[in-house]
């Protein structure tokens, strides 16, 4: 009996948890909708399943990353590092930014919006893989510097540098799309897997410290699609459609 009643404690503290997690933005949502704009909810039951559902949803799904895809991520890159070898740290690198970026829901969701505003001349196909190109180089890219040791300010320079160079060459519709990208594709399975890659790297080679050499590689996969979409843009041209 005992463990059942210390079972539902904790259920309902995750839940609790997840309730303060959406509960500002529930309650902005509210206040302007009834209070501001003066405008009555005529699917409240409805809105009311589907907060319910949102918080279950979000419950579970951070209990996932904390007990199974972040020791999964951190696991694998100790490994890695423990072999010793650059190649397959980048290789592995490459091939998870590639995956953990079509399993992005944002991203999905931003490409298919933009090839139905551009009347298919920028299809959701080429779009997803473009910036799934970006993540994967982005995080190669960050991975080899942890293994090497450098710190991260000599790459990042270069790097904005050269997307702000790309800015002026791009169609300008490609600026925002390149920038909204990396965004998109820093969702809620890449920046798990990418922060477990970087902190488990670090600790498994002995970095000094943590904060200089296991952080940043969220900011790498940002920075790859923003590159990536922005070449894009000046192979293709200006995109029909708008």
């Amino acid at each position: 009996m005992q463990s059942v009643l210390n079972g539902i404690l904790t259920l309902l503290g995750f839940l609790g948890e997840g309730l303060r997690s959406v509960a500002p933005v529930i309650g902005i949502l509210l206040v302007f909708q009834l209070l501001v704009l003066r405008a009555p909810l005529e699917n409240w039951r409805e809105i009311a399943a589907g907060l319910v559902l949102t918080v279950i949803g979000l419950v579970v799904f951070l209990k996932g990353l904390e007990i199974g895809l972040i020791p999964l991520g951190e696991a694998a890159s100790g490994a890695l590092a423990r072999r010793g070898s650059l190649f397959l740290v980048v290789l592995f690198g490459l091939a998870m930014g590639y995956g953990a970026t079509l399993a992005e829901p944002a991203l999905r969701i931003l490409a298919e919006r933009v090839e139905s505003l551009t009347g298919g001349a920028l299809g959701a196909g080429l779009f997803v893989q473009t910036v799934a190109v970006g993540v994967a180089l982005g995080l190669g890219v960050g991975a080899a510097r942890i293994v090497l040791g450098i710190e991260i300010t000599p790459f990042f320079i270069p790097a904005l540098a050269l997307a702000l160079v790309l800015t002026f060459f791009a169609p300008e519709r490609y600026t925002g799309l390149a920038f909204d990208a990396a965004l998109a594709t820093t969702g809620p399975v890449t920046v798990p897997l990418t922060i477990a890659l970087g902190s488990g790297l670090a600790l498994a080679l002995g970095r000094g410290d943590i904060l200089v050499y296991g952080f940043g590689l969220v900011a790498f996969t940002a920075l790859g699609p923003i590159l990536c979409v922005l070449v894009l843009g000046i192979i293709l041209g200006e995109p029909a459609g708008g």
